[in-house]
């Protein structure tokens, strides 16, 4: 991966509670989630905690080749999340450097949901049970 001026870094990351926030507020954002078809699923050999419902599935490593399949949400709230916020923050900026102009960072992933968060996310989330 190539490194980056960090002052070209324009996204900001949110916490769970600002994801719950946001999804309130407004529940046409859009939520990307950027790990691999199989942790989306559910049926991958690592654990792959759930995902969110209506998200949008992009590999990161798909992303560039794909930005065309999300290009008509350039304007709106996009939260983009993976597992533990390693892949996200990469296809975040990606998208935030690519015409994306209200991009943020789910920070942490969906390893790191805890009991509260899932209170406050029991309509929007599905949990894979690992």
């Amino acid at each position: 991966m190539t490194l980056v001026e960090k002052s070209t870094v324009k996204f900001k990351d949110l916490s769970f509670e600002e994801l719950c926030a946001r999804l309130k507020a407004n529940p046409k954002t859009v939520l990307l989630d950027v790990r691999t078809p199989a942790e989306f699923k559910g049926s991958s050999e690592v654990p792959s905690f759930g995902h969110f419902k209506n998200a949008i599935n992009i590999n990161v490593e798909e992303l560039p080749s794909r930005i065309k399949d999300i290009a008509k949400y350039k304007e709106q709230e996009v939260l983009v999340y993976c597992s533990h916020s390693h892949r996200s923050p990469r296809a975040t900026y990606f998208l935030s450097t690519h015409g994306f102009s209200n991009v943020a960072n789910v920070a942490g992933g969906v390893s790191t949901i805890t009991q509260s968060h899932k209170d406050c996310l029991k309509t929007n989330f599905v949990s894979h049970g690992n």
